[in-house]
């Protein structure tokens, strides 16, 4: 077998393709980075309780720097309470429950724990816990302090700010938007 170089009949030719993206590959190319960017951005932002305490179960997290309304829901850090501790996974330590009253509204309680923001019932709460265990009980009527939320589960075992009151401003980390 014999080679030649430099001969005409044994050289190589390549030809270049021209690099440019039509308009439907330019589309797919954005589609797809778009898709990979919403992928590494979009679990942050997402949220999923098992808790039976809500009705909701999946949320979509936003900043919680716009005016809080009665009926948002909140993500928040509460550790002031032993019973919370307890009750709380250690490596997780937020909370997410319904803004039941808040700073300005009337909060009230009677004498069958009944609590009430302005004439509105947001639940009774239990004596004992699922577990027998006594619960602990906060007692408060008047105005809800200035930065403090009064929170509520929307299932009637829920633990919620009427067993450890309030949750100050500084504590809410985000408002959870509910997607299902």
């Amino acid at each position: 077998m014999e080679t030649r170089s430099g001969s005409s009949n044994c050289s190589l030719q390549f030809e270049t393709k021209n690099l440019r993206l039509n308009n439907r590959e330019k589309t797919l190319a954005v589609v797809i980075l778009a898709a990979l960017l919403v992928g590494a951005w979009l679990p942050e932002r997402i949220i999923v309780s098992t808790s039976p305490s809500l009705e909701h179960r999946i949320f979509f997290l936003t900043r919680a720097n716009s005016e809080i309304k009665l009926g948002d829901y909140l993500v928040f850090r509460h550790k002031d309470s032993d019973f919370v501790q307890k009750g709380l996974d250690p490596a997780n330590d937020r909370m997410i429950k319904k803004v039941g009253c808040r700073p300005g509204n009337i909060l009230s309680t009677d004498v069958e724990r009944n609590y009430f923001c302005g004439h509105k019932l947001l639940g009774v709460a239990l004596k004992k816990d699922s577990k027998g265990r006594s619960l602990p009980l906060f007692q408060f009527s008047g105005p809800v302090p200035e930065d403090s939320y009064f929170m509520v589960g929307t299932n009637p075992r829920s633990f919620d700010s009427k067993y450890f009151g309030f949750v100050h401003a500084n504590d809410i980390l985000y408002k959870a938007l509910p997607i299902w």
